[in-house]
C-alpha cells in the first residue's frame, strides 16, 4: 500500500493507492536435477507446491545444457545455472586475468548463442561467493582486488549483450558474510553495476551447531542487514536468497522454517525470491531431514506469499520502491493539556495512523489488527512536545523493563530532529537528533516510563500516563519539556525529521513484533528514512 500524505492547515489527508500482493518465488536445488526431472516432481509433491526456479551448478568444462534448460522451461519454471569459472577436475585451469584478457571468450560466447535460441529467460550466476577463500574467483585469490572481479564479470555480460542475448538473466551474489572479514573484501566493493547486473542474491546457511565455529541463527540474522545495505544501494535491483537452508543441530529446525514467512513480510520484505538448497551434504540442508521439519516446509507453502510461478518470474519486472518522506502535522495546543491517560483534549489533533500491514516492519507473529496497530497524535505549545497514543494489543502492558530497556517490551520509540536543517540523508545521528522511548511498565509493579537514550535519562519535567483497554489494547500520553532539547522551540512551518514505533511484547515477554511509521527496523540510528513532522 502506497500512502501520500497531504497536510492543509492543521487537517491531514491519506490518499492511498492499492498495489497488487507482493510474491516471494519459490527456488530449490536438487542433486541430480534437472538431468532427471523426477527430483523436481517429488520436491512439488513433499512440499505441496510447484518451484518457479530450478537452480543447479556447471563448470566451465561443459558446455551449455540446453536440454536440461529445456526440461526446466517445459516444466513451467525459470532455470538458474550456478555457472563456476573452473573446471571441477582442475582448480588452477581459469584465472580471472584470463578471463579479462580474451582467453575464454569463444567459450563464453557459445554459451551466449546458445541461450539466444531459448525462448525463456535464462538466469547465470558466475563466480558467485566471491567474498570468501574457497574459490579461484574470490577476491582473497586475486591480490585482494574487487576490481578484477568487477572486470571479469563485466567482459562475460559484455559478450551476452554483443551477441544479443538479452533473455539471459545475470545475478550478482555475494556470501551474506565476508571472510576473511576485511575492506578489500566488502562485498559491496565488487559490485559491477547497474548495467552488468539484473539480479543481486545472497547465500547463506544456518550451520546450528554442526561446525566448531557456527552457532544457531535465524533467517533474520543470516541477511537481514545484507538486504537493506543492497536496497539502498541500489533499489532499482531485486533481490533473491540465492541459496539457503538450515542444519538440524543446534536449534529448531521446523521452528526457524515457520518464522521465515513473517520475515518475508517484515525486515525482509525486500526479498523477491528465496531459493532452498535441499541436499544432503555438510549436513542435512533437505527440506525432509525430519518429519516434523517436511511438515513445517509445506505448511510456510501454503502462505499466499508463496503463490508466485515460473510464467510470472519469466516476465517480473521489479517495482523499485522510491524512498517517502511522509508528513504528519503537529497541531499547537489551545489549553494545557492534562497527561491522565484520558485524550480527551485530543479531539483536534491530526492521528498518524498505523492500521496496515505495511507498517508490519520487525519481528514474527504478527496475527493482524487486533494483534497490534493503533493511532498516534502529536500536539506542541511552547514549553511541551506532547505525545497521544491509542494502541491496539491483544496482550497489552507487557513491559517489565526499566530505563534503556524500555523498548524490549511493550512500548512507543519515538525519534526526532530538533534542527530543521540537518541534511536528510546523513545516516547516523547528528547534534539534535533524539531518540525517545515510553514504556508501557507492566500495570503492576513497574510504572510507565520515559527515556531517552542520547541522554542516558528520563527528561527532567516529563510526564507519562498509561490506561489499559480491557484486554484490547491500551491509551498512552506523555509530554516532554522542550527546555530538555535545548534551545529548540518550534513555530508555525517548522519542519523536522520524525518517525515513530508500536513495540509489542506478548508471549515472551520480550518485543516481538514492530510497527513503524516511515522507516524500517533501523529508523532508531538511521535519519535517513525518517518522515518529516511539521508543526501547524
Amino acid at each position: 500500500m502506497i500512502k501520500k500524505l497531504l497536510v492543509v492547515g492543521c487537517l491531514l489527508f491519506v490518499v492511498s493507492c492499492a498495489n497488487a500482493e507482493k510474491n516471494v518465488f519459490i527456488g530449490v536445488f536438487r542433486e541430480g536435477a534437472p538431468r532427471n526431472m523426477n527430483y523436481i516432481k517429488q520436491f512439488e509433491a513433499q512440499a505441496g507446491i510447484k518451484p518457479a526456479m530450478v537452480m543447479w551448478y556447471q563448470d566451465w568444462a561443459q558446455e551449455f545444457p540446453k536440454a536440461d534448460v529445456v526440461k526446466v522451461v517445459n516444466s513451467g519454471a525459470v532455470p538458474q545455472i550456478v555457472w563456476e569459472p573452473w573446471y571441477w577436475s582442475d582448480h588452477s585451469k581459469i584465472k580471472l586475468n584470463d578471463i579479462i584478457s580474451g582467453k575464454w571468450d569463444s567459450y563464453i560466447r557459445s554459451w551466449a548463442k546458445a541461450i539466444k535460441e531459448v525462448d525463456s529467460p535464462v538466469f547465470l550466476r558466475p563466480g558467485h561467493e566471491f567474498n570468501i577463500d574457497g574459490y579461484p574467483w574470490g577476491i582473497v585469490n586475486n591480490d585482494k582486488k574487487p576490481d578484477l572481479y568487477i572486470k571479469a564479470f563485466r567482459h562475460i555480460v559484455d559478450i551476452f549483450k554483443n551477441e544479443k542475448a538479452v533473455n539471459a538473466k545475470f545475478v550478482w551474489a555475494p556470501m551474506n558474510y565476508s571472510f576473511p572479514k576485511e575492506a578489500w573484501n566488502d562485498w559491496t566493493r565488487a559490485y559491477p553495476g547497474g548495467k552488468y547486473v539484473d539480479w543481486i542474491g545472497f547465500d547463506g546457511y544456518n550451520w546450528g551447531t554442526t561446525q566448531s565455529w557456527s552457532s544457531w541463527q535465524s533467517f533474520k540474522d543470516l541477511f537481514r542487514d545484507q538486504v537493506r545495505q543492497a536496497k539502498k544501494l541500489w533499489p532499482d535491483k531485486p533481490v533473491m536468497i540465492a541459496e539457503f537452508a538450515a542444519a538440524e543441530q543446534g536449534g529448531d529446525k521446523a521452528g526457524w522454517i515457520k518464522e521465515i514467512p513473517d520475515y518475508l513480510k517484515s525486515s525482509l520484505s525486500n526479498v523477491d525470491m528465496i531459493i532452498w538448497f535441499d541436499q544432503k551434504k555438510e549436513t542435512d540442508w533437505r527440506i525432509d531431514s525430519s518429519v516434523k521439519t517436511l511438515h513445517a516446509f509445506k505448511e510456510i507453502m501454503q502462505d499466499p506469499i508463496f503463490s508466485g510461478t515460473g510464467k510470472k518470474l519469466a516476465g517480473y519486472a521489479s517495482l523499485a520502491a522510491k524512498p517517502v518522506k511522509n508528513i504528519v502535522a503537529a497541531c499547537k495546543a489551545t489549553t494545557a493539556v492534562t497527561i491522565d491517560g484520558k485524550l480527551d483534549e485530543w479531539a483536534g489533533s491530526v492521528p498518524l495512523v498505523m492500521k496496515d500491514a505495511s507498517f508490519f516492519k520487525e519481528g514474527v507473529g504478527w496475527t493482524g489488527l487486533a494483534d497490534l496497530s493503533g493511532k498516534i497524535s502529536l500536539m506542541w505549545d511552547d514549553a511541551y512536545l506532547y505525545v497521544g497514543a491509542d494502541v491496539t494489543d491483544r496482550i497489552p502492558l507487557v513491559n517489565k523493563k526499566e530505563r534503556g530497556d524500555i523498548w524490549n517490551g511493550d512500548a512507543i520509540e519515538m525519534v526526532l530532529s530538533t534542527n530543521p536543517n540537518a541534511d536528510q540523508k546523513r545516516e547516523s545521528f547528528a547534534l539534535g537528533d533524539y531518540q525517545v522511548g515510553f514504556g508501557t511498565g507492566d500495570g503492576k509493579g513497574n510504572n510507565p516510563s520515559i527515556w531517552n537514550w542520547q541522554r542516558r535519562r528520563v527528561p527532567q519535567g516529563s510526564e507519562i500516563a498509561v490506561k489499559k483497554i480491557d484486554n484490547s489494547g491500551y491509551v498512552l500520553e506523555a509530554k516532554i519539556p522542550w527546555a530538555f532539547f535545548g534551545t529548540f522551540i518550534p513555530v508555525p512551518g517548522t519542519k523536522v525529521g520524525f518517525d515513530i514505533a508500536f513495540d509489542d511484547a506478548d508471549h515472551s515477554g520480550l518485543r516481538e513484533k514492530q510497527f513503524i511509521w516511515n522507516g524500517d527496523y533501523y529508523f532508531y540510528r538511521d535519519p535517513s528514512v525518517w518522515g518529516i513532522l511539521e508543526f501547524k
